[in-house]
């Protein structure tokens, strides 16, 4: 565990860890099914990378998004560059 005070750990933590959340979530609605967007980074080295390395990255936030807490809701998420 991390030191106390930090995000999530401790005191100052325990709000972001509650046990009485609601279960009772509702579908997500279509309109926010589907995200896509643009990316641009002024970092000259990650500005030269190629769509295999960004659907690398990409890949590794899909594994982690459903691998976490959420991850049942996340169960069926696909991400590409294109």
């Amino acid at each position: 565990m991390g030191a106390p005070g930090a995000p999530g750990v401790g005191a100052a933590g325990e709000n972001m860890c509650r046990r009485d959340m609601p279960m009772d979530f509702t579908p997500i609605p279509p309109q926010h099914l589907s995200v896509s967007g643009t990316l641009t980074t002024p970092n000259a080295i990650m500005a030269t990378w190629s769509r295999e390395m960004w659907q690398n990255v990409v890949n590794r936030v899909l594994r982690m998004t459903t691998s976490g807490p959420f991850g049942t809701q996340f169960a069926a998420a696909v991400a590409t560059v294109t």
